[in-house]
């Protein structure tokens, strides 16, 4: 459980890291080759499309992060909320995230959210 609370950290905090090298590295550590990643805005494949999708939201939301306020975990898949905050810590979004995992890796993430 202590691995995938990790990794949540980690991707979490690559929504707000602009070293776009640096994020695409702590990317690969956490998800599988064929990873996987939809919301109600895209769909996209692996850790380069989702780093540019990063980029995207850090040019678009200046300043904004993401704090995980629940995470539960089991049979190698997990249902994750979270609240999205501006530069001024202010509550501006909440969604929740399933995932799901192979051999310890994120192997698909399917957002929702408003």
């Amino acid at each position: 459980m202590e691995r995938n609370n990790q990794i949540w950290e980690t991707y979490s905090e690559s929504w707000s890291n602009d070293n776009s090298i640096n994020r695409i590295e702590e990317l690969r550590k956490i998800m599988t080759e064929d990873f996987e990643y939809r919301d109600p805005n895209i769909v996209l494949n692996g850790c380069e499309q989702l780093s540019d999708y990063m980029f995207q939201f850090q040019e678009k939301y200046k300043g904004a992060y993401f704090t995980i306020t629940d995470f539960q975990f089991h049979n190698n898949r997990s249902l994750v909320n979270w609240n999205m905050l501006n530069a001024q810590n202010q509550v501006v979004s909440k969604g929740t995230d399933f995932a799901m995992y192979n051999e310890g890796k994120l192997k698909q993430i399917i957002g929702f959210f408003k």
